[in-house]
């Protein structure tokens, strides 16, 4: 093994010679037997080498053939009249290092488009390189993505930040989930409640691949939820009229109608028995009474607005 950086800086600058003269030497050969030479004449100055040295021995070697962009390292022999012969330097270390690849990528990254970027992901995930995490998503899903974003295709999505919006967005949804159903069951007492709906617990186990939970549970239960803060959020609309429902029966015109259909006291005038009631009613008032009575009207406009929307 080499040591050392004069090693390996020694040892790429005389690959980077013999593969000149390999080129120069087999210029009549097949493409083909040049291609295998040089392959192997890059193996066994890799062999040389501990795997740290290794990747900056390549990037030595590439430097010494900056025609690499141009799909060819152009290697003539000196005071040979053959034309200029290429060899790409992804063949000689396809089978070395995947590092030396990687890097090139790298390198083009900057000029690549969204949708060039959007297909290179797709064809590295097709040949089983991926993590399983972001860099593994589906184009159907990204197309999703994009539209409800609103992203334009050539626009670049940064999928950190990605990850990033989709756990704060679901922290936010299941906290609010959580509210929501306890505030159902509180407002529908005995009416049909699930209670409930449990979606992180949905969500954590779809996502953790487990078999028992489908994407159609997951759209079910993201629509329960969808559905029912809907229809709470609707219902304070209602909130005005429920309440002025709970008071009409101190108002001036029920009370009247009440002491109207009573027998008249010729002692006591109308006003008086009016007041009378209305002090009456006003004090059998009961502020837990008033809110169940109140909550119960606004759970059935809750119940109407959800059958509504699963229609």
């Amino acid at each position: 093994m080499c040591v050392g950086d004069e090693s390996w800086l020694s040892l790429a600058e005389r690959t980077a010679n013999r593969i000149r003269l390999l080129q120069a030497d087999l210029a009549d050969e097949d493409p083909d037997v040049r291609r295998a030479h040089v392959t192997e004449e890059v193996r066994e100055a890799l062999a040389k080498l501990v795997p740290h040295d290794q990747e900056r021995f390549l990037e030595a070697l590439e430097a010494r053939f900056p025609a690499w962009e141009a799909e060819g390292m152009v290697a003539q022999a000196p005071a040979s009249n053959a034309p200029p012969r290429s060899v790409a330097p992804t063949d000689m270390a396809e089978f070395q290092d995947p590092g030396f690849l990687i890097r090139q990528l790298q390198k083009l990254a900057p000029a690549m488009t969204g949708e060039q970027r959007v297909r290179a992901a797709e064809e590295l995930a097709r040949s089983g390189i991926t993590t399983g995490g972001a860099g593994g998503v589906s184009p159907e899903a990204m197309d999703r993505v994009r539209a409800t974003l609103e992203l334009s295709p050539e626009m670049s999505v940064d999928m950190e930040r990605l990850v990033h919006v989709m756990a704060t967005v679901l922290e936010k949804v299941v906290s609010l989930d959580d509210i929501a159903w306890k505030n159902w069951m509180k407002m529908s007492e005995n009416r049909r409640s699930r209670g409930r709906s449990g979606l992180a617990g949905v969500l954590g186990k779809y996502v953790s691949g487990n078999d028992e939970v489908g994407s159609s549970q997951v759209t079910d239960e993201l629509e329960s939820f969808r559905r029912l803060t809907a229809s709470l959020m609707l219902a304070l609309s209602q909130s005005g009229q429920a309440a002025y429902t709970q008071m009409r029966r101190l108002h001036p015109d029920e009370i009247e109608g009440i002491i109207r259909n009573e027998k008249a006291n010729l002692l006591v005038s109308q006003d008086v028995r009016c007041w009378r009631r209305y002090r009456e009613l006003a004090g059998a008032m009961d502020a837990a009474q008033v809110e169940v009575e109140l909550l119960r009207s606004l759970a059935g406009w809750v119940n109407e607005w959800m059958s509504r929307q699963s229609r």
